[in-house]
């Protein structure tokens, strides 16, 4: 009976301590993920990982004799708390940065390849030892028969009633009597001594037919099942590596959730978000609920025309339309009538005669305040002057901006020139127009606009009115703009505003003189007027769409107030055009 109770008496001992470690490190990784995920605490979540850190290494100092199993690599279990802390700070740093994203995946490999290692040890350190603990037989000290196979790691923190190696004088063995009477054999006084292979067939015959206690077996399977899980966490992650940035349904995250690294919430969305994707992997057509869609139920309203699920372009038109109706439900909301639309009556002008500069090709338009004069300029720094409404033309050369990446925006104010590159660099040129044909630029100090760098394919405005710096920005592709202010040390997101008023998207944008506007002009031409305090837009210009060839690249007012468009060739098979009006 104690041969069948002791390996249980022994590794439920072991398993209260699995139990503990592996508590601690679930309650840690819980801790990341609510407070860098949801509460953006990074210290606080470091003050989480310390004392878990701490209480781990002591456990392993308690329950685990020191020397056992060789090296302590056992000792880099708690590791992987920090590992997967800074991997996780990494994931959710304020802005996107592909080094900081590969550095995030290293130390996520790294906590994995820990967590591996340190499984791996444990099962060496759990095992039944073929050998009982060298300690002196004294009352009181740990000790068990070299025949008891149970894991000597835990030898100082497991204590349990085990017969002596030598009957002392005057004791009996009353087991030994027993065997021997039943042997037939003589009853030896005074306690006759079990031979080694006595002892060694009650271990056996109570280990099972395996010589191996279901105890052990138990602990063994658990621990190989963890292992295989975080072999499988590790492979799979590879594989989400691989994968990132297509339309690959994802391994690790929840049903359904895009295959992204991180959360999608706090990146660009990748290719495929536009597909119909329902709860589960696979989307509408390889999902887990396909052939439980409207086909297969019995509804009233089955054979209407609504059976079907709309297609992403029915939605996006209906989307527009519910957009366009918005304004004229506030207008009936306020005055009980519809204000009368007469800007699809505007003319379309007629572009001007311009003769750009040699090799010239202008792709930014900008005006200044205080002149009937329009600057256009293209993405390497060279300029012409406009003079309406005569159109004479003044080229000049932008120093100090080749080493700060293409021209993205500019603003032409009082002060002199603003503009924006591709890096995010702010780059002013002082004085209200060029001397000589030159017009010297420097850096503006402060942070850098999160414009994703120099695969930046949108379009951005910027604005130093009202001593206050902002930038409006449009992503390509994206149906909002987002308008971004200048702090001290960063740019902070201010509002996002939709940008598909109108039945095309927007093409680029421009601030008004005194900041309080926002000018955007669509891809068919047209522009419009959204007022930065609430909101509200207004149509400066009808569309435009008899130029063909040709992209429209900007708009501003001049100091007169009339509009000024620029559309620039497709190919370069033409020549950019300029309209007034």
């Amino acid at each position: 009976i104690q041969m069948e109770w002791m390996p249980y008496d022994v590794y439920a001992r072991v398993c209260i301590f699995l139990a503990f470690m592996h508590l601690t490190h679930c309650w840690a990784y819980l801790q990341i993920g609510y407070l860098l995920q949801e509460v953006r605490a990074v210290f606080a979540c470091a003050i989480v990982m310390l004392p878990m850190f701490v209480l781990q290494q002591v456990i392993l100092t308690l329950d685990i004799k020191p020397g056992a199993g060789g090296l302590p690599i056992h000792r880099l279990g708690p590791f992987g708390l920090w590992f997967a802390y800074f991997a996780a700070v990494c994931e959710y740093v304020r802005w996107y940065n592909p080094l900081v994203q590969a550095i995030g995946f290293v130390l996520v490999y790294c906590a994995y390849f820990i967590h591996i290692i340190y499984t791996v040890q444990l099962l060496r350190l759990c095992r039944p030892s073929e050998e009982a603990p060298v300690i002196a037989e004294t009352p009181g000290a740990a000790w068990w028969p070299g025949e008891w196979r149970l894991p000597s790691a835990f030898s100082h923190a497991m204590w349990f009633v085990a017969p002596p190696k030598e009957l002392e004088p005057g004791l009996n063995d009353i087991t030994a009597e027993l065997r021997a009477e039943q042997r037939g054999g003589p009853v030896v006084a005074g306690g006759g001594q079990p031979t080694a292979s006595d002892k060694r067939a009650d271990v056996h015959r109570a280990l099972g037919k395996q010589g191996e206690s279901p105890a052990w077996f138990g602990v063994k399977v658990g621990l190989i099942s963890l292992l295989i899980a975080w072999i499988w966490l590790t492979f799979g992650f590879t594989i989400e590596i691989m994968n990132q940035g297509t339309a690959h349904p994802s391994l690790l995250n929840a049903p359904g959730m895009p295959n992204n690294a991180r959360d999608p919430r706090y990146r660009p969305a990748k290719p495929g978000k536009e597909e119909p994707t329902e709860v589960g992997t696979g989307g509408v057509t390889a999902g887990p609920a396909k052939g439980v869609h409207l086909g297969s139920m019995h509804r009233r309203l089955s054979d209407s025309a609504f059976a079907a699920a709309p297609s992403t372009e029915m939605r996006r038109e209906i989307a527009n339309k519910l957009r366009e109706l918005m304004p004229q439900l506030q207008d009936m909301a306020r005055f009980g009538a519809l204000e009368s639309a007469t800007s699809s009556l505007l003319p379309a002008p007629d572009a001007a005669e311009v003769q750009w500069p040699a090799m010239f090709q202008p792709e930014l338009l900008t005006c200044g305040a205080h002149a009937e004069t329009a600057l256009a300029l293209s993405r390497h720094g060279r300029g012409a002057l406009l003079s309406t409404p005569a159109m004479n033309v003044e080229s000049f050369v932008l120093q100090g901006v080749a080493g700060h990446g293409t021209i993205v925006a500019a603003s032409w104010d009082t002060k002199g020139l603003l503009l924006v590159t591709s890096t995010g660099d702010l780059l002013e040129c002082a004085g209200s127009a060029p001397t000589a044909g030159r017009w010297a630029c420097k850096p503006f100090a402060g942070a850098k606009l999160p414009i994703a760098g120099q695969h930046f394919k949108g379009s951005v405005a910027v604005s130093r009115a009202a001593g206050e710096v902002q930038a409006a920005v449009i992503f390509k592709g994206e149906e909002s703009m987002t308008i971004f202010a200048r702090s001290s040390s960063a740019w902070l997101p201010r509002a996002e505003v939709r940008t598909s008023a109108s039945r095309s998207a927007a093409a680029a944008a421009a601030f008004s003189a005194s900041g309080s506007a926002l000018i955007v002009v669509a891809a068919d031409g047209s522009v419009t007027e959204m007022q930065m305090v609430d909101g509200e837009n207004s149509e400066l210009a009808a569309a435009n769409a008899g130029h063909a060839g040709h992209a429209w690249a900007g708009a501003c007012r001049l100091a007169s107030g009339e509009l000024a468009r620029l559309a620039v060739p497709v190919d370069s098979s033409s020549a950019a055009k300029f309209f007034l009006g």
